[in-house]
């Protein structure tokens, strides 16, 4: 299936379900309480913080109309759902069409028998976003929200009666690191005999050229089939690398008596993973894994937030944290996220949902389902090297667990396989013994990490993973004094440093890469769990910048510290200790006007490439006039950085920026404006309580609140396109309530 009419505009919502709308389709849709709304929608925006945690938990009515053409008339018309939460039943015409459940998989709907060519069809969802204990990952306590709706986009396809429905991109890279091509293909035919066919299978470079083609005969049966094409050589090809991650396009024809019926294309890369009791490697290269766990959430909208966006997270780890990989925590995630990753060379482990719960009979069916659809719609991209198939620190389940494996393995025989626990002693199915590693917990303690054969109680090493660490034990918000802040993320330097000098420890992930809202069960009072690197508007906490730092200068020089170097914040009037994330080879540190000397690399820190640099003690007396400071940053004898901090450090700017700056007119396009309140040296006020007010002109609108405070000295918001389909310029204007700082206009081409 190729060619996807995307249908995500023009839906109409109602925060209830009524049995009459179902037999009232042909009814205006403007009536009776319907809400014009534009796809990825949540069933209702909440509050940053302190809202109730079931304010999500209903049974909506989302419907759409729509029309056929005349002459796709004989066609197949299939909708494709990328996510809704948890559970839907659908109707066209007033015909129940199926049902659907699981909130985190892609699922299919063949409408084709209720559709009406030429004229107005209209689509029906009855969508139950309530904590359902037949649905992964409910059943119990559950540390995230889910929210509720139709989150991600939807799709609609026109095919033949017979038509491709899927293409595994299956290869091998032989011992000289040629590629060997047998793509298994998928049709789905509604004709009642069976075809004589062929398939024939193109590999194409980003440049368009054509390196590789291939036409071989196949039966189509009736129904589902799937063909496995004969192993062929594809020569020498370049290889999927996180710092060349080179793609190329797979396009696969089904051919029925000399006719193209149908074609799929799908992107991918080439490369060899191997997950080994001593490390993991990548193309035969031994690689540390350092990364974190993302949670998909939002402020005030949930998980609704669209393909750029999606894509902007897998950036922000990618560069701004300088991470190789992430997990895909505790559930599968949108393919714009993961096609970015793709593009950047990010390392991807994309799990299933759950979170302890493992359930009985039709919950496992679910769970089944899951492996299922998260194997055959994920399997091309490259750069997931581990599936997870196991629930989410759930207890052993041999039976479960030998059945999620096997599946896996029948499905994908190259990939490993993992699953998370956060006990001692469990019972290794998969390929990677996965661990949630929380045993250390400040300054106090010596502990890091767990030795592998301590957490599993074996006698020899198995490849093993760091799965989370940090997170709950150490949490920290934006507006934390440095203290707090600093500790945060040294927490974060120990560990990946220990990871980083352990050989049989493939890598660490950190808990997480973003705040996230929660339960009342969890989190710091007001539903949110503080434990990201970054808060939830996707700023930087200290911790994040340690891992920036990690990156070769030649990408980016960085130079942060844990302070603003205020006398007073960090007691005793003292401004040390202070730490320096930085990839400069050294420093030189000025206060009270003169030098106190060079400083180093700190060997608290080995393993990283760049350990962070620590200045642990200055007399700093009361009663002298402060002076500020001055940090200068060398590469070789070369200056190549400095940050200067003020005695009488004033709010002097708001700083405003937009993720991107050229949106689609075409679909609701979602992007991100970054605000920071700063000094007249352009260090972030931290402290400074602004309260923000932000107008839109033009065809976008604001996503959350049009007034809001700055925490930590920042913020952000996300505004939409309202998908008018008119080509044009937008606006936003910032206002600062609260002080006389000139108003910020930040401008948009909408094309």
């Amino acid at each position: 299936m190729n060619n996807p009419i995307l249908l995500s505009n023009s839906w109409y919502f109602k925060p209830q379900f009524c049995q009459e709308d179902l037999s009232h389709f042909d009814a205006d849709a403007d009536c009776g309480g319907w809400q014009k709304v534009n796809l990825p929608h949540t069933v209702k925006e909440l509050p940053f913080n302190c809202f109730s945690h079931d304010e999500t938990a209903m049974i909506s009515s989302y419907r759409k109309d729509f029309t056929i053409p005349a002459e796709a008339a004989g066609k197949r018309i299939i909708l494709r759902f990328d996510g809704v939460m948890a559970y839907y039943d659908l109707y066209c015409n007033g015909i129940r069409i199926g049902d659907h459940r699981g909130g985190y998989s892609i699922s299919f709907m063949d409408i084709t028998e209720a559709v009406r060519y030429g004229a107005v069809n209209h689509l029906f969802l009855k969508v139950d976003s309530t904590e359902r204990n037949d649905i992964p990952p409910f059943g119990y306590i559950v540390d995230f929200l889910t929210y509720g709706g139709i989150y991600r986009d939807v799709y609609l396809y026109m095919t033949e009666q017979t038509y491709i429905s899927n293409v595994m991109a299956r290869y091998r890279l032989e011992d000289d690191w040629s590629l060997t091509l047998y793509p298994e293909v998928f049709f789905h035919s509604h004709e009642t005999a069976g075809r004589e066919a062929s398939i024939c299978c193109r590999l194409i470079r980003q440049d368009g050229t054509t390196v590789f083609s291939h036409t071989e005969s196949c039966s189509v049966a009736e129904g589902e089939s799937s063909f496995q094409m004969s192993p062929v050589s594809a020569g020498m090809v370049d290889l999927w690398d996180i710092d060349a991650p080179v793609l190329y396009t797979v396009e696969t024809e089904l051919l029925i008596d000399g006719h193209i019926v149908d074609s799929h294309s799908t992107k991918t890369g080439f490369r060899k993973t191997e997950c080994t009791s001593h490390g993991f490697y990548l193309n035969g290269q031994k690689i540390k894994l350092r990364g974190v766990n993302r949670h998909q959430c939002y402020p005030y909208v949930g998980y609704a937030m669209g393909r750029g966006v999606q894509r902007k997270d897998a950036e922000l780890i990618r560069y701004d944290m300088a991470c190789n990989t992430v997990r895909t925590s505790h559930y599968m995630q949108s393919q714009y996220f993961l096609e970015r990753c793709d593009e950047i060379g990010l390392l991807v482990f994309e799990e299933i949902p759950g979170w302890h719960y493992i359930g009985g009979e039709i919950y496992q069916n679910v769970v089944m389902n899951d492996v299922k659809m998260m194997i055959t719609m994920d399997y091309n991209h490259p750069s997931i090297f581990i599936w997870g198939v196991r629930l989410n620190e759930s207890n052993d389940c041999p039976e479960l667990y030998t059945r999620t494996n096997e599946l896996a393995k029948r499905l994908d025989p190259d990939r490993a396989t993992t699953g998370v626990r956060y006990f001692k002693g469990s019972e290794l199915k998969e390929d990677v013994y996965a661990i949630n590693d929380f045993c250390h917990k400040g300054p106090k303690r010596e502990d890091v990490l767990q030795s592998q054969r301590q957490v599993t109680g074996l006698d020899h090493d198995v490849p093993y993973l760091v799965s989370e660490f940090c997170g709950h034990v150490y949490p920290c918000k934006p507006w934390d004094n440095e203290n707090v802040r600093e500790e945060h993320a040294r927490m974060h330097a120990r560990v990946q440093s220990r990871a980083a000098c352990t050989d049989n420890i493939m890598g660490a992930l950190a808990w997480c890469a973003f705040d996230y809202q929660t339960h009342g069960d969890y989190g710091s009072g007001d539903k949110i769990c503080y434990h990201g690197v970054m808060d939830m508007f996707r700023m930087p906490k200290f911790a994040s910048y340690l891992y920036r730092s990690q990156k070769d200068p030649s990408e980016e020089v960085v130079l942060e510290t844990t302070s603003v170097f205020s006398r007073g914040e960090k007691g005793d009037n003292k401004v040390a200790p202070v730490m320096i994330m930085t990839n400069c080879d050294f420093i030189e540190v000025e206060l009270y006007g003169n030098s106190i000397g060079r400083f180093y690399p700190s060997n608290n820190y080995v393993g990283l490439p760049h350990p962070p640099i620590e200045i642990s003690t200055h007399d700093s007396f009361w009663i002298e006039i402060w002076q500020g400071a001055v940090i200068t940053g060398f590469i070789g004898n070369q200056k190549v950085a400095e940050r200067r901090f003020v005695r009488d450090a004033r709010l002097t700017t708001l700083e405003a920026a937009a993720d991107q700056s050229e949106l689609s007119s075409e679909y609701a396009d979602d992007t991100r404006v970054t605000l920071r309140f700063l000094d007249q040296e352009g260090n972030l006020l931290p402290y400074y309580p602004g309260i923000i007010k932000v107008a839109c002109h033009g065809d976008i609108e604001l996503r959350g609140p049009e007034i809001f405070p700055a925490m930590g000295g920042m913020s952000a918001f996300w505004i939409r396109t309202t998908a008018a389909g008119r080509p044009g310029t937008a606006s936003v204007t910032i206002h600062t309530l609260n002080s006389d700082l000139p108003d910020q206009i930040v401008e948009f081409s909408i094309v």
